[in-house]
Order: structure tokens, then C-alpha cells, then sequence
């Protein structure tokens, strides 16, 4: 395993700057970036070496680390959980450590939750009286309701539409039909959750 101290040789020369202009942990809005003495203690604490091998972990947010890549080519700064699964976890917090540094250690946002593959869909919050719009709908999931019984499916919502529907392939339809985005739901372990919301509803 590597010694830090010879990782720490190849990380961004920016970093390596700043690193030497501190003397104790830089905390920033729930981060935390290490001084030498904690970058050091922490690489051996959670056995960064062992695990993600040409990484130094250069911060910490909360029970996820936060990483630059040492080979000496400068390069993004990563994010991953604590004992992850090595580069496959990574996420990228920034292009480059000056960047970074520029905004102050600002973190992005965390990417969308993965829609299940495929869930039960409901329509719901259709207005009552908008029979047009639930053709539409039957139409976007490709069910054979009977034109006779949409009026007494709008005044039953939420109602099942589609079972074990592909809910990938349905949020591409969605991106062609945005009038429809917000009466397409599926079921989830915490109620019925909008298949395109970009930021997903709570339970319902």
C-alpha cells in the first residue's frame, strides 16, 4: 500500500498549495476538509488504500468522503461512500480542486433517485371533468380502457392503470407529453411517487 505521503506528491498542485497554507480542518456548509495532521489519520481510519487504491481522501461530508485521484494530472474531485465500492461509487463534486476551491467547497446537489425498473402506475389529480386529457393518458400507457367508463375512472382516482409498467421508458414518453407529467404516478414503498418529478414527492 501506498504511503499517503507519496500520493499526496501527486495530487493537484493546487491542492497541494492549499493544503500548505492551512494548519487545521476547513469546515464549509457540512463539509469538512482535513489539515495534513486529520488527512493522514483519516486515509488510515478508513482504509482508503485498501479499497480505492491511487485515491486520497481530502474531506469528508457526513459518512461520505471526498477525493482526489493521484496520478499527477490534477483531474476532478470525487465524492463516494465511506467503505464504498471502490471507483464505481464515485461521483464527481467538481472538475478541478481550484474550481472547487473557488466556490468554496460548494457540494452539487445529489443526483435524482433511480426509478425502480418497473412498479404498478396510477393516474391521480386528473380534473374530473377532463375526459379529453384521460384519452390522452390512455393513450401515453397504452391501456384499452372503454370510452363509456373514463368518467367514472376520473371520479375514482387514484385509480390502477398499468401494472408492472417500465417506468424508464415511460419517463421518455413523459418528456414528449409534459401536460401529462403530472397525473402519471407509480406505486412505491411510500405511497404513490411521480414517475417525472425531478425531485421526487414524499409518500403521499
Amino acid at each position: 500500500m501506498e504511503m499517503v505521503e507519496q500520493l499526496l506528491s501527486r495530487t493537484d498542485a493546487v491542492y497541494q498549495r492549499w493544503l500548505a497554507s492551512i494548519t487545521d480542518d476547513v469546515v464549509a456548509d457540512g463539509v469538512v476538509m482535513f489539515c495534513l495532521e486529520s488527512l493522514l489519520e483519516r486515509h488510515a481510519t478508513y482504509g482508503i488504500g485498501e479499497w480505492l487504491t491511487g485515491y486520497l481522501m481530502i474531506g469528508q461530508e457526513g459518512d461520505r468522503g471526498l477525493f482526489l485521484r493521484c496520478d499527477g494530472g490534477g483531474g476532478p474531485v470525487f465524492r463516494a461512500d465511506l467503505g464504498g465500492l471502490g471507483e464505481v461509487d464515485l461521483d464527481v463534486v467538481a472538475p478541478v480542486f481550484e474550481v472547487w476551491l473557488h466556490s468554496r467547497f460548494a457540494l452539487p446537489p445529489d443526483p435524482e433517485p433511480e426509478l425502480p425498473p418497473t412498479a404498478d402506475v396510477y393516474v391521480d389529480n386528473v380534473p374530473v371533468d377532463a375526459v379529453q386529457l384521460l384519452v390522452r393518458v390512455r393513450k401515453l400507457l397504452g391501456v384499452d380502457w372503454r370510452f363509456g367508463d373514463l368518467r367514472g375512472l376520473l371520479a375514482a382516482q387514484p385509480f390502477l392503470a398499468a401494472r408492472s409498467a417500465h417506468l424508464r421508458a415511460l419517463r421518455r414518453d413523459l418528456e414528449h407529453a409534459p401536460e401529462l407529467r403530472p397525473y402519471v404516478h407509480y406505486a412505491s414503498d411510500h405511497g404513490l411517487e411521480a414517475v417525472w418529478s425531478p425531485v421526487r414527492p414524499g409518500s403521499r
